[in-house]
């Protein structure tokens, strides 16, 4: 069992420069075995308390001991690699779910004490009883909003309700709703919530006096080569700045970026802080106060009351960043982006453009919207469909047009590339490759169970791929009413389900199923 000072060791294994603040809240709430809510973004730190999390109830002589559920794939490689980090010095093992071609999970490559997957894997093999949870003694839920909002919530709720009320869970979300607080008082009994005022409804934040900055300046930047280039020209101007790096290794990168430009480094007395000033003028007024990489802490905000304040910030980090600027009454307003887009050629303009969109964030509704098109098609098709409508609808900036001269760019930088089609376009006559995910369409089936069955969604997904050994990607929309279900499925698969499935058990009734015939 860890004590005290393995949080700062799980802090510095993971690479950071102090202690997350998250982690510290979350150390004695978890060593006391509580549930716990945590309101939070990408960038807080909160794989730290996943490792604190981890360490404590997982014992390297048993096997599977933990889940944490994720919204995405890339992000469960990104949980995997933070939390194995800070674990295996204790001998734990860390790892992602592995599925097959099909879709299913090759449950006998698991042996790690924690597994990260998408919930939507997980559940099928749980309940046909392929992947045993009889050791599960933590469940983590890494990014509610995003689980949310990326349509992995019908296989979450049925995976809690899977798991013994004696499993500890811990709660992460970048967004407070009304779902996250329903979840919280039906999942986390008793739990212990932190910041405990973004969870009160109506109440204002409550900040130390006189310590935080009335706004804060935020350039966004995707790579640190495009972060360092915003520091430079926030501070180029600046008589003199304070630059507080989020991590030991960006400190000397910061530093002769900081010196390319003209500009005399430092290092402030005691807390290794960087310290700027122009070699003509030296330190002139009040020095400006600059983060590089998101602050761990609310307290790192302090000391920036009157002051210039600059944070340079991964646009992923976004939403903790607001986080923090509401527990600490502040305002963000992003930097105009750097980007000379008018002296660009047209297709330079148009990726500035998309760029720029991306930069801004607050597309999170459009992921939800568009996510059914992009595990059909895959993201580049979506992209390029999406792009093709924007043009040909007139929107966007009206310098772009006409179309033919973006193509016209395309063609002078860069070579031609074949587009994929999907099956249907290639019985049509087309001859490029197809997605792997592509489906011809969508066909309706009717199964004889519903909510007067105590159906859920869970239980028809577990079901359908079960008994036929389809994908759950093959699985689409779900409509479940009062004594059946409507059920879309891939229409090159949907014959073989209806044969498989017709006569067999779900919740314990025998169903009948059978093509929907109904408007």
């Amino acid at each position: 069992m860890p004590n005290e000072s393995d949080v700062t060791g799980i802090a510095n294994r993971m690479g950071f420069r102090g202690v997350p603040e998250v982690l510290s809240a979350a150390d004695m709430p978890i060593r006391r075995g509580h549930h716990l809510a945590i309101a939070a973004g990408r960038g807080a730190g909160v794989e730290a308390v996943y490792a604190l999390a981890v360490e404590m109830d997982c014992d390297p002589e048993t096997g599977l001991q933990a889940l944490i559920l994720v919204p995405t794939r890339d992000r469960a490689a990104e949980v995997v690699l933070a939390v194995q980090r800070a674990v295996g010095a204790a001998s734990l093992r860390t790892g992602a779910a592995r599925p097959r071609p099909d879709g299913t999970l090759d449950t006998g490559a698991i042996d790690v004490h924690c597994l990260v997957a998408r919930p939507s894997l997980l559940l099928p093999e749980i309940r046909l009883g392929r992947l045993s949870l009889s050791d599960l003694r933590l469940l983590i839920l890494d990014g509610v909003a995003d689980l949310e909002d990326l349509d992995e919530w019908a296989s979450v709720e049925p995976l809690l309700d899977s798991v013994g009320s004696e499993v500890k869970r811990v709660a992460v979300s970048r967004r407070v709703d009304d779902e996250f607080l329903e979840l919280v008082q039906r999942q986390l009994p008793r739990g212990r919530r932190w910041p405990e005022g973004l969870f009160e409804e109506g109440k204002a934040p409550d900040p130390a006096e006189g310590g935080f900055p009335d706004r804060i300046a935020v350039g966004l930047g995707a790579s640190e080569e495009e972060r360092l280039s915003i520091l430079v020209e926030a501070l180029a101007e600046r008589p003199g700045a304070i630059v507080r790096c989020r991590s030991e290794s960006s400190i000397p990168t910061v530093r002769a970026a900081l010196e390319s430009v003209g500009l005399e480094v430092g290092v402030a007395d005691g807390d290794g802080d960087l310290v700027t000033r122009t070699r003509e003028s030296g330190r002139v007024g009040e020095p400006a106060l600059a983060w590089f990489g998101l602050p761990l802490t609310l307290d790192a905000l302090t000391g920036g009351a009157g002051r210039h304040a600059v944070a340079i910030v991964d646009p992923a980090h976004w939403p903790q960043l607001e986080i923090l600027a509401r527990r600490a009454g502040t305002s963000l307003q992003l930097i105009p982006g750097t980007l000379p887009t008018a002296g660009l050629d047209p297709l330079g303009r148009y990726r500035a453009q998309v760029r720029a969109r991306i930069e801004r964030g607050g597309t999170d509704a459009e992921l939800l919207v568009l996510e059914p098109l992009v595990r059909e098609f895959g993201t580049t098709r979506v992209a390029t469909a999406l792009s093709d409508l924007l043009r040909r609808s007139g929107g966007g900036d009206p310098t772009l047009r006409p179309w033919a001269d973006v193509e016209a760019a395309s063609r002078r930088g860069e070579p031609a590339r074949p587009a994929r089609t999907s099956v249907a376009d290639r019985a049509a006559g087309g001859s490029a490759v197809a997605h792997p995910g592509a489906r011809g369409s969508w066909s309706r089936v009717f199964i004889g169970a519903g909510n007067r069955d105590s159906v859920r969604v869970g239980d028809l997904v577990g079901a359908i791929t079960g008994e036929t050994g389809i994908a759950g990607a093959q699985i689409g929309k779900i409509e479940i009413r009062g004594s059946f279900s409507l059920v879309e499925i891939d229409s090159q698969v949907v014959d073989r389900v209806i044969e498989k499935l017709n006569g067999t058990s779900i919740r314990g009734r025998e169903v009948a199923v059978k093509p929907d015939r109904g408007g």
